[in-house]
């Protein structure tokens, strides 16, 4: 393009100023959230930068991670995955379906020879239930797994025909279920767990955080009246169409796998896990159910024994005819570059 001498300047400026503008825009907020977290472990005395979990199973520097955040969604449920993975191998078991339930979601994942299968895209938010293309599709390498509205938070409803809802919706940890005893009103799994005899109110988190028996109670028995039943019916209610819930998430997840469930053990964990998998795994007529040790952090225990690890991708489109092989080489070596790079800021 050419410019005359009295536009050239004000088109200079105004290029240098977009262009600056972009750059901001263009930086996730990951970026300085983690280089934040680099420099405060530094202050504290860490000896090594810190490693960050991604969704395809592997762990990078904190720069890299930052560059495309989209590489960590559903990263924490993916390090249990493969902390299930190395529990069934050192245990010589060839298959088995973990089961991850938290306060807000429970994921189910198969793990076939040791290891969980890593698929190519993934949706997260799906609106319908278990349907695929319902969601919003992620085309990033990610552990492949099925996730569900239902954990020790999702709160239980009447719905308008009468009948026993629970979830997606949850109550998160604060204000929590009414037996937390934080102003939360609405009826949780964990209330019904709790009217039930299942977790002991005396002794939840070891005894640090006593629940309030009378207050779960009541909430159970709001669902009650609605429902027309006795509190205890409505607490079993609650705790049977929840891990109704989980067991047909994971029938779908297997299913569509073309593996036969029936018979496979259970791994329980999460904050909840093996509080319902003995429900869970009934329904699935599973042979065991495996409850591992530090079973509440398994998760955190899986970014422990996670490989180094990242995918890389270029796309570009032509036919197959007229493919100029220099431009590939090109590509190729940038993404090799950029992963022997990725691999020496990891430590290797």
């Amino acid at each position: 393009v050419t410019l005359s001498s009295d536009v050239a300047p004000q088109m200079r400026e105004y290029l240098r100023t977009s262009t600056t503008a972009i750059n901001a825009y263009a930086v996730p907020i990951s970026g300085p959230y983690l280089q934040a977290l680099i420099r405060e472990l530094k202050q504290r005395g860490c000896a090594h930068a810190p490693l960050i979990m991604l969704s395809n199973g592997g762990v990078v520097g904190a720069r890299v991670a930052s560059t495309y955040p989209v590489r960590m969604i559903e990263s924490g449920p993916a390090a249990g995955a493969l902390a299930a993975g190395r529990i069934a191998r050192r245990y010589g078991i060839e298959n088995l379906l973990s089961f991850d339930m938290g306060g807000t979601t429970a994921k189910a994942c198969l793990i076939q020879r040791g290891e969980p299968l890593v698929a190519g895209e993934f949706e997260v938010d799906r609106r319908y239930r278990f349907k695929p293309g319902s969601g919003m599709p992620v085309t990033v390498p990610s552990i492949d797994m099925i996730e569900i509205g239902a954990g020790g938070g999702s709160i239980a409803r009447v719905d308008e025909l009468g009948l026993l809802k629970v979830g997606p919706h949850s109550a998160g940890a604060d204000p929590g279920p009414a037996s937390y005893g934080r102003g939360g009103t609405d009826c949780c799994v964990t209330d019904a767990d709790v009217v039930l005899g299942i977790l002991d109110p005396d002794n939840f988190l070891g005894g640090d955080m006593p629940l309030q028996l009378a207050r779960a109670e009541a909430a159970v028995q709001r669902i009650a009246d609605g429902l027309g039943v006795a509190p205890l019916e409505a607490a079993f209610g609650i705790f049977s169409v929840v891990g109704e819930s989980m067991a047909a998430a994971a029938r779908a997840h297997a299913t569509d796998r073309g593996v036969d469930y029936r018979g496979l053990p259970l791994l329980a964990f999460g904050g909840a896990g093996p509080v319902h998998a003995c429900y869970v795994a009934e329904q699935l007529e599973s042979s065991q159910v495996i409850y591992p040790p530090m079973a509440s952090v398994l998760s955190a225990l899986g970014t422990l024994v996670t490989p180094v690890r990242l995918d890389l991708a270029r796309g570009a489109l032509c036919r197959l005819s007229t493919v100029d092989w220099d431009e590939v080489r090109i590509l190729v070596d940038e993404m090799t570059a950029e992963g022997r790079s990725a691999l020496l800021e990891a430590g290797l």
